[in-house]
């Protein structure tokens, strides 16, 4: 599914590239600041020994780390999209990796999509949510320490992909945030005090609402949600209004479309990426080549936009994060067979080329090897692997 929609952009990439090659219209003014890269190799990965790769089966997606079975080392869980599988890696010493248990399509269903880390029934272990996007189900795994179970699960009215959790409305109980595949909803599970059970509420958006994310835009105490529309090249956020409400506003309008999209934004991810203390959001555009950051005030408004120009393809993944003791403001963004790592040093941004594998899209700042320094943690989709490249950088 994945390696059809590939296709799908790089068709329309070329369509794009020669519709700017036969236009007259040369005289429009830029309106955002543009960084661009400068690669310090030309193609296919470059040696790092930081960087190792993880065999994770057809398509994986969504890999994220954390101590599963409490030993001190962070283990590695990844969907296998292609497999249909849920894949679990423990972690040991020296920044080595084992395989783990592997929960097959008959027991995990057609064609799971990205899963979520929190610690749903408070025992102190950290389960995993699971969107099942192939038969409309989400799915608790609850954490035995030496493995899962699929504890419950939950039928939803969308083909979720995209899973995140927070307590939404302050009632001491996480829900859960749905993006759809394909579709046009936004869907909310309102947890309830008894168990996996909720109350379900729709939120209207464009096709291809993609890659949900929770953060408090404006800075209200009340978690707000993000997302991309695909098909109309736009970025929103569905500010709360308490009550269950939500008012939607576009951070990036909507364009006019040409082919499949004008210019195809897939990821948005939100941080503090000039250090004032306010939210920001960065958008990755893989047609569009670029990454969008838009810089926010504390009260729900952009104030400042700056664009980073991708070499090549156009950025396929997308991880944020703000200052920390060791390092930057930074950003993570992946073209074919590399990872731009831009670091925000003295009010510009600034970038350096690292190693991934093919189609690197899903990644994850996290100290996996706990020394002190983020490390990021890539899917290569159409490479069959996850990667790990642990910092500092």
């Amino acid at each position: 599914m994945y390696k059809t929609k590939l296709c799908q952009y790089l068709l329309i990439t070329i369509i794009f590239v020669i519709s700017l090659a036969t236009t007259s219209c040369t005289n429009k003014k830029p309106t955002l600041k543009s960084v661009t890269p400068q690669p310090t190799a030309r193609s296919g990965k470059i040696p790092d020994n930081n960087y190792t790769e993880l065999d994770a089966g057809n398509s994986p997606l969504s890999p994220l780390s954390a101590d599963f079975n409490n030993d001190g080392y962070n283990d590695i869980a990844v969907i296998s999209h292609g497999d249909s599988q849920l894949k679990i890696f423990w972690g040991g010493p020296n920044r080595t990796f084992r395989p783990g248990p592997v929960y097959k399509k008959d027991q995990v269903g057609y064609h799971p999509g990205k899963i979520n880390i929190v610690d749903w029934n408070n025992d102190g272990l950290p389960d995993i949510l699971l969107a099942c996007e192939g038969i409309y189900t989400i799915q608790y795994w609850q954490n035995m320490g030496n493995g899962f179970i699929k504890a419950a699960s939950f039928s939803v009215p969308i083909n979720a992909l995209s899973i995140k959790t927070a307590d939404l409305d302050n009632d001491g109980c996480l829900d859960i945030v749905l993006g759809p595949h394909s579709g046009n909803k936004i869907v909310i599970l309102w947890g309830k005090k008894t168990r996996f059970s909720f109350d379900v509420q729709t939120i209207n958006a464009n096709q291809m609402a993609h890659n949900v994310e929770i953060d408090d835009w404006n800075h209200d105490g009340k978690r707000d949600i993000f997302w991309v529309e695909v098909v109309n090249g736009s970025a929103v956020v569905a500010l709360n209004q308490g009550n269950r409400k939500f008012s939607k506003r576009y951070l990036k309008k909507p364009g006019k479309p040409i082919g499949l999209a004008k210019d195809a934004p897939e990821f948005i991810k939100i941080a503090d990426l000039d250090s004032d203390g306010c939210k920001d959001a960065a958008v990755t555009l893989e047609v569009g080549k670029a990454c969008l950051i838009f810089y926010g005030d504390c009260k729900g408004h952009v104030i400042k936009k700056e664009r980073i120009q991708a070499p090549s393809w156009g950025f396929s993944g997308l991880a944020a994060i703000g200052r920390g003791k060791r390092h930057p403001p930074m950003l993570a963004l992946g073209e074919e067979m590399k990872i731009f790592i831009a670091k925000r040093l003295q009010g510009s941004w600034q970038l350096e080329q690292k190693p991934a594998g093919s189609l690197p899209r899903d990644f994850s700042f996290i100290d996996i090897d706990h020394d002190g320094n983020v490390d990021l943690l890539i899917s290569n989709t159409a490479g069959e692997t996850i990667g790990i490249l642990y910092g500092p950088y």
